[in-house]
């Protein structure tokens, strides 16, 4: 039965599936689908002097249509805590420019066109590339955890459509919540979700009006929410088991034997030689031959699988020695032998 016991711990601590050792390495892979938040846009003209023409916040927004974000990630595992550095690629599709309805009347009167928002909309593209370094607070149990935490870092926004582009960086900031399982040993499965922001954002370009050259600049954040799916492969991994502080399985215990005079060996050593009877080897009268004695215990040569039994006393408890062997059913007590 011990041996059972201690060979089902042993495949369950084998066959467990595994999270991140602590003070271990890990690699991320990170797909998902992205919600682009719509860009505020605030607008400013300046003169050749450097001087403000115009400025104005919010003058539209820009909105987009659901993307794709995909990341790499490397980190290591403190135990409570978690360091990682985030490589992450975020693409998506203009939709349409969002104006105030206000603003699209005095442009209709001004322009003497009837200016719907079906006529603002967009035909591009937006990416964002980002690297960012990631802290988080992990905690869990067997075979699942959760994590919350957030990464500050760089990022490049590009603006594409009808053949032009432009594209400005800037720090970037996101939080980050989520839960992870382990699925086999060494590998986890898991759920994120980030929500990022970029700091303000400047696209400029220099026009001339009428001989006059004035700069106009747009500027605005770049924000999303994404959900994704994490693949974690640990380059340190422990049995669940383990991660619960029980001890590890024990090795089954070896091998062992049944020597002729009823004691235990292991299998890979010798039986120990028959000793000489404690008394003269000639046989007492009327005892049969070949009977030993050791004090008080005797051997008698009986049918049995040691051919041997044991006279002995009812308290007799033997230690497997050859000269204090066991009562076994191969070498029982005499009065049992037929």
């Amino acid at each position: 039965m011990r041996n059972l016991l201690l060979a089902a711990a042993a495949a369950i601590s084998v066959a467990s599936p595994a999270l991140a050792a602590d003070h271990s390495g890990y690699f991320e892979v990170d797909a998902g689908v992205l919600f682009p938040a719509e860009t505020h846009v605030d607008g400013k003209v300046t003169d050749a002097a450097g001087s403000t023409v115009i400025e104005e916040n919010d003058i539209f927004g820009i909105k987009y249509t659901t993307g794709y974000d995909l990341d790499l990630i490397g980190g290591y595992d403190l135990g409570l805590f978690r360091l990682e550095g985030e490589l992450g690629y975020k693409q998506t599709n203009l939709d349409r420019l969002a104006v105030d309805q206000a603003v699209l009347n005095a442009i209709s009167d001004y322009a003497d066109v009837v200016i719907t928002p079906d006529d603002l909309s967009l035909d591009g593209r937006a990416r964002v590339f980002s690297g960012m370094i990631n802290g988080l607070i992990d905690t869990g149990g067997a075979g699942f955890s959760a994590f919350v935490g957030g990464g500050a870092g760089l990022a490049n926004v590009k603006f594409s459509g009808g053949g032009l582009s432009s594209s400005d960086s800037a720090v970037a900031w996101q939080l980050l919540a989520g839960v992870r399982t382990a699925i086999s040993p060494g590998l986890e499965f898991g759920i994120k979700y980030r929500y990022f922001r970029t700091g303000n954002l400047k696209f400029s370009d220099t026009i001339d009006v009428d001989g006059d050259s004035y700069k106009g600049t747009l500027s605005g954040h770049f924000n999303s929410h994404s959900l994704l799916a994490s693949f974690v492969y640990n380059f340190g991994t422990q049995p669940v088991a383990a991660r619960q502080g029980l001890p590890p399985a024990m090795p089954p215990a070896p091998p062992t034997q049944t020597c002729a005079d009823g004691s235990v060996v292991l299998a890979t050593n010798a039986c120990p030689t028959e000793p000489e009877s404690s008394t003269s080897a000639a046989p007492q009268r009327g005892e049969i031959p070949g009977t030993i004695h050791y004090g008080l215990v005797t051997k008698v040569p009986a049918n049995t699988p040691s051919g041997y039994c044991l006279i002995v006393p009812d308290d007799y408890i033997g230690t497997g020695a050859a000269n204090m062997p066991a009562v076994t059913t191969g070498m029982p007590r005499c009065s049992s032998v037929k």
